[in-house]
């Protein structure tokens, strides 16, 4: 089974509707894993029909993926068109906000479940789809053009980066939480974008 990804599939009726099934099937897929998403349970806790649900979409799985889709947009809502904007910008941006989403149980519990999925799994290709390959897309084209503009060295992969970055970030979310701040995160973050060239010690000192 193939998921859609975007928020046109079906035929809502109301957006309220769809952000309160949208919201909760978040929820119950933070809180208990795929598992724990059912239509009646969105239903029950959401206080939405379950045939208002199934006119708007297929299976949990596709609920799922509008969530994460929607979740997406909602995180980079202060910086739309990223990877347009001077990379100065976007790490100012990432150092500002990234430490607090590591902090944020929902994005913990979150990386846990995406990551507990199956390789075959339908979500997590959506998953794929919907978050990490716009972000991914987004990173390289500005790491690409901030080496043409001679701010990055010209041999600087923007894939092997992005391992890095966000395995080093993975690392901290799910093996090293005991005693953080968020104060603690920023400096791990500051020095990680540093070693990896994409921040400068002059700005890192700002």
């Amino acid at each position: 089974m193939s998921l859609s990804i975007g928020l046109t599939s079906g035929r809502p009726r109301s957006t309220d509707v769809d952000v309160a099934i949208l919201d909760t099937a978040l929820s119950l897929f933070v809180e208990g894993g795929l598992a724990a998403v059912t239509f009646e349970q969105i239903s029950k806790r959401s206080g939405v029909s379950r045939a208002a649900i199934y006119r708007r979409w297929r299976s949990k799985e596709d609920i799922i993926a509008h969530a994460l889709g929607r979740l997406r947009e909602q995180d980079e809502a202060t910086l739309s068109n990223w990877a347009e904007r001077p990379m100065s910008e976007v790490m100012d941006w990432f150092i500002e906000n990234v430490p607090r989403q590591m902090l944020n149980p929902l994005y913990r519990n979150l990386s846990r479940n995406v990551l507990a999925l199956g390789e075959t799994s339908d979500l997590k290709a959506a998953y794929t789809r919907a978050v990490l390959r716009p972000r991914r897309e987004a990173f390289s084209a500005m790491i690409r053009r901030a080496r043409a503009q001679g701010d990055l060295p010209e041999g600087l992969d923007p894939d092997l980066i992005q391992d890095m970055l966000s395995g080093a970030l993975l690392h901290q979310v799910l093996l090293e939480s005991t005693h953080q701040t968020e104060a603690s995160l920023r400096n791990y973050v500051v020095r990680l974008l540093m070693g990896l060239g994409l921040l400068s010690q002059g700005k890192a000192l700002m």
